[in-house]
């Protein structure tokens, strides 16, 4: 049976969010205000840490949100906890549980576009310069987008990342991909001494981004 997109995925409607790779202050708190304010799909991405400490993230979140949760790292949690799915990437190249789970992947070049039919959605980065990791350049240049949007490769299963905030969202138009992800935009905000004011920051800038999709 062919899979369809979640809503959310295509148009712009709104953005996905990935959890910066490193534990952050109050991070959990911060998480669930995005998702209290509407944020529908959550990249749970933390390359170095530990099983324990992926799942204490998992656990500080109310089980109800964990349905709007791609995990990219221990996918063994699949199996206990009621997530949306899986991320797949060079440390995690195959999801072998027993559920039928959203199955994303990561693509860093126009030719792996060609073989995403058995995915739910995949990443394409950097569209533009990252924003969280300094020196990681686009290799894409406006061309090579075009020809890739007119030829149907990129189209609504694939989700543009790298480089993506309020500002340069709207030069994505003239291609044709079916969502963004953000993650430096997010979570690159100086702390504030106020958790509280720092929530309401993260939240303000994923909503300014989501503006910016739905028009």
């Amino acid at each position: 049976m062919k899979k369809t997109l979640h809503p959310s995925l295509i148009g712009f409607h709104s953005p996905l969010v990935i959890t910066s790779p490193f534990f952050l202050p109050n991070e959990a708190e911060d998480i669930i205000a995005l998702l209290d304010a509407g944020l529908e799909v959550l990249h749970l991405r933390k390359p170095d840490a530990t099983k324990h400490e992926y799942e204490w993230l998992l656990n500080s979140i109310p089980r109800k949100y964990h349905k709007k949760m791609m995990l990219h790292d221990f996918f063994e949690l699949a199996e206990k906890y009621d997530v949306r799915g899986v991320h797949l990437n060079r440390r995690n190249p195959a999801y072998n549980g027993t559920k039928n789970l959203r199955i994303s992947k990561s693509c860093h070049s126009i030719p792996e576009l060609g073989k995403i039919d058995r995915y739910d959605y995949v990443f394409l980065s950097p569209i533009f310069n990252s924003i969280s990791k300094t020196g990681y350049t686009s290799p894409f240049s406006h061309e090579e987008l075009r020809k890739a949007s007119d030829s149907g490769l990129i189209n609504e299963k694939v989700i543009a990342l790298g480089g993506i905030d309020a500002d340069t969202l709207p030069l994505l138009k003239p291609y044709k991909f079916g969502g963004t992800a953000v993650l430096g935009a997010i979570w690159n905000i100086s702390l504030s001494p106020s958790a509280e004011k720092n929530s309401k920051k993260i939240v303000e800038g994923f909503l300014a981004i989501r503006r910016s999709c739905q028009n």
